[in-house]
């Protein structure tokens, strides 16, 4: 009887949510034509996606006459390396991506899967969205409710396989909520206090169908659906004006016998049970990062659009994104139902091959047996002995019996002895052989895991919190045209310099005398100036790291200013808290009752600036003064050299000098464009003020009159000058660099280096002009300029998140604070 010839199917693979060759989530596709549809049957499907061993597998069913531009839908069936499933999120994407963008059927509208259609759509920029198929269900019930009543042998199997090693993280999975997004595939949502955390999840799988009571009536009780569980960390959040919110995610999913990059049916059930418990009417956007653990970066995104019913939020719509990037393509060969029944009757005939191996020993077997579930090859001992001991087929969860096993005849070979190791001194040598080789392959893998432990710290630090920036920037956006909006600019006759000229005041003489004083003095002992003694070496500032961490009152922290020992920092709460650097506490509060953009410390005054327009001065915790010479938010403030001169800038295009000591408001100077940031020159002659157009104009502190102009791009962050006298360091928003100017140079030739920092958001020189030191949601950072050498170098990168940074005593600590109203203290250790 002549045997039926193999089929020959083409497959591709792609790596899924992300743009990158090998990060991502990887997808096998295999293309079933329609005239082999009713050859390639489920048992043959389960056998292609066990082979390929990836969290799911493809088979894109396609038509007689592709691309068959009168068919807009497309069937997909979905298959785990061990069970098909209803549906998943990034097999549904990388479907989606596969068929619009890579092989350009762009009237394809539709991706039909057993949990339904899915609508799918070309997004700008390459991605993809899919509408997902949903019926949203958050059990009544958690673990921890039913555990308790459990038969012993199942409260044993869960213990096991709780996180192992940290008991926070265990009682958060006892108490988290589980939810569905479609019937059948239900998460355990657990939410964790920070990513450290997530770092640490190590579990093993649950065999969740075993715990009776957990999942309510219909959704997935008694074991016929898929659960699991899904570690997140909440990394940002905020509101809209509608009421919609916006959430950045960090995630982990472990329970399969493997991690998984990125779980879109996951993200999908939390998207939508945050949605249903944290009531986002009219929705939510959710951008979640999955897979950084495991070296395989994943970006998905989600929107949910919900409603009131009644009391209850409803969902809606759930809408999935991402991108897709195909790694390589080809054919595989299978067999066909009847070829498979042709072989499964020869079974207990069968000759065994020599190439032919025990899948638990990977040797030839001498008495052989095959499963007649897998077809997998074993050594009758050893599978008789696993079964004794697990009751399952090795590599799956089904379970596996002795008559289950297959006697296969094989001739009895006896194998010859190699002639090398027929002596003591052959043996002895081999072994040392091997012993170097493993040696010297562990020497090597311990050098390739360092050098990518390193890799994945810069890449995780450099782009964690880009979700986070875009909620952030759309935040200060958002306040800065409601300020804009406030600014009215009229003009009563003669032409727009007459009247520039007219509302501009330059300082009073005395002041003016004070500058100029104090100008030449600095300037003449700049240039000798010595590193005083004691100050931090380039050693120190390397071996700085985190020896306090302190949660304040303020809860959105803006900015923060040092003297001595204490540090104020204020917030958009409205809130200052005065934080003592030794005793790592807060030592006193105060209310402002308007949200804090900038903070300045001088002798016994703290100054605020708010968003309301006001400059407010307290002194030894009363308020002495009080400016409203703004008409928008006060976005900068800046403490002349003598300290007797303070400068305001504001989203009213001005900025405003105030004399120290007598409380009066001495000058103001009107420019084009809205001011966020300002500085003064470290001899005290020139002021430097950041537009809303991304120039750095200089003035000169006398006059007001505009000295020179430098362009970055982007609207200013921060800038800050160097103690040297003729450099300034600058940074954009949304930028992930810092740029060095030269006062000494004209347009583009006065950028003089560029410094990849990561986010900044604040910036500080020391006084000696070697350090500089930058904080943003990607950390902290100090770059080092080597005046011998005339290069830069980075001593030091953390991973400390900063909106506002200063140097402490001898630049030999860094105080920081990030926007949740967390604050750092960056010190050297003492040695034991």
């Amino acid at each position: 009887m002549t045997s039926p010839a193999p089929i020959t199917l083409s497959f591709v693979t792609l790596d899924v949510f992300t743009t990158t060759r090998f990060l991502g989530n990887p997808l096998a596709v295999v293309f079933i034509p329609a005239a082999l549809r009713g050859s390639v049957d489920q048992d043959t499907k389960q056998r292609i996606a066990a082979e390929f061993n990836l969290s799911e597998t493809v088979f894109l069913h396609k038509l007689d006459t592709e691309p068959a531009t009168d068919v807009t839908t497309r069937e997909i069936d979905i298959f785990m390396s061990d069970k098909e499933l209803p549906f998943a999120g990034h097999p549904t994407i990388g479907s989606a991506s596969l068929v619009l963008h890579h092989l350009g059927w762009s009237h394809v509208n539709t991706l039909l899967t057993k949990a339904g259609p899915i609508a799918i759509r070309a997004e700008p920029g390459g991605s993809v969205r899919a509408s997902i198929p949903h019926a949203v269900h958050i059990h009544s019930k958690v673990l921890g409710d039913v555990i308790s009543s459990a038969p012993a042998d199942v409260v044993a199997m869960v213990n096991d396989g709780l996180n192992r090693g940290d008991d926070e993280i265990r009682a958060a999975e006892l108490s988290s909520p589980m939810a569905n997004i479609v019937r059948g595939m239900t998460f355990m949502l657990v939410q964790l206090p920070s990513v450290e955390h997530l770092g640490r999840v190590s579990v093993k799988r649950i065999q969740f169908g075993r715990v009776v009571g957990l999942l309510d009536e219909g959704e997935g009780e008694g074991g016929d659906g898929f659960v699991s569980r899904y570690h997140y960390v909440v990394t940002g959040w905020s509101s809209a004006e509608d009421g919609g919110q916006h959430w950045a995610i960090r995630s982990r999913l472990l329970e399969l016998p493997f991690e998984d990059p990125a779980t879109g049916s996951a993200a999908c059930t939390l998207a939508s049970y945050l949605t249903v418990s944290k009531r986002a009417v009219p929705g939510a956007t959710f951008a979640i990062t999955q897979g950084v653990e495991m070296g395989r970066r994943s970006e998905i995104t989600i929107r949910t659009v919900a409603a009131l019913e009644g009391d209850k939020v409803k969902v809606k719509e759930v809408y999935m994104g991402g991108q897709a990037v195909v790694v390589m393509n080809g054919s595989l060969t299978a067999l066909s139902r009847k070829r498979h029944s042709q072989i499964n009757h020869l079974w207990p005939a069968i000759a065994l091959s020599p190439t032919m191996l025990c899948a638990l020993s990977g040797e030839i077997p001498e008495e052989p047996v095959v499963s007649r579930k897998t077809g997998t090859v074993f050594e009758k001992r050893l599978i008789l002995k696993y079964i004794e001991e697990n009751g399952t087929e090795p590599g799956t969860d089904e379970e596996l019996h002795p008559e289950d096993l297959l006697d296969v005849k094989t001739s009895r070979v006896v194998r010859p002895r190699p002639p090398n190791f027929t002596s003591l001194p052959s043996l002895l040598k081999a072994f040392q052989d091997e012993w170097d080789a493993l040696v010297l392959e562990t020497y090597n893998t311990k050098e390739q895991l360092s050098r990518t432990r390193e890799e994945l710290a810069t890449a995780l630090y450099q782009h964690d919190a880009a979700v986070r920036v875009i909620a952030r920037l759309t935040s200060e956006r958002d306040e800065a045209r409601e300020a804009l909006s406030k600014v009215t600019v009229t003009q009563t006759g003669g032409d727009a310099s007459d009247a520039m000229a007219i509302d501009n005041e330059s300082l009073p003489a005395n002041l003016v005398e004070h500058v100029d004083e104090l100008h030449s003095q600095l300037t003449k002992g700049r240039k000798k100036r010595p590193v005083p003694q004691g100050w931090a070496t380039p050693d120190d500032v390397a071996a700085l790291q985190q020896t306090a961490v302190t949660d304040l009152t303020v809860t959105q922290a803006t900015s923060l200013d040092l003297q001595s020992d204490f540090a104020a920092i204020g917030g958009l709460d409205g809130k200052v808290d005065i934080y003592s650097t030794q005793a790592n506490k807060v030592e006193r509060s105060l209310d402002i009752g308007e949200p804090v953009t900038a903070t300045i410390w001088t002798d016994t005054k703290v100054i605020l600036a708010t968003s309301k327009g006001s400059v407010r001065v307290f002194d030894s915790g009363s308020e002495t003064a009080t400016f409203k010479a703004h008409a928008g938010a006060v976005t900068g403030l800046a403490l002349h050299p003598g300290e007797r001169i303070l400068a305001s800038v504001g989203a009213d295009k001005s900025f405003v000098f105030y004399d120290v000591e007598s409380l009066q408001q001495v000058s103001r100077v009107y420019t084009d464009a809205a001011l966020t940031a300002c500085a003064f020159h470290p001899d005290g002659h020139l002021f430097a003020a950041g537009t809303q157009s991304g120039d750095i104009k200089v003035f000169q502190t006398g006059s007001g009159e505009e000295a020179a102009s430098f362009h970055l791009g982007p609207p200013i962050q921060a800038l800050v000058f160097s103690e040297n006298g003729f450099w300034f360091a600058a940074t954009g928003k949304g930028q992930s660099t810092v740029t060095i100017f030269d006062l000494r140079k004209e347009g583009a030739a006065a950028q003089v280096k560029e410094i990849q920092t990561g986010d900044a958001q604040s910036l500080a020189w020391d006084y000696t002009g070697q350090f500089l030191a930058t904080a943003g949601s990607t950390g902290v950072t100090v770059q080092q300029y080597l005046k011998s050498s005339k290069a830069w170098s980075e001593p030091l990168r953390t991973s400390v998140p900063g909106v506002a940074l200063r140097w402490g005593a001898d630049a030999r600590s860094l105080v920081a604070v990030n926007k949740e109203g967390v604050v750092s203290v960056l010190g050297l250790k003492d040695s034991e």
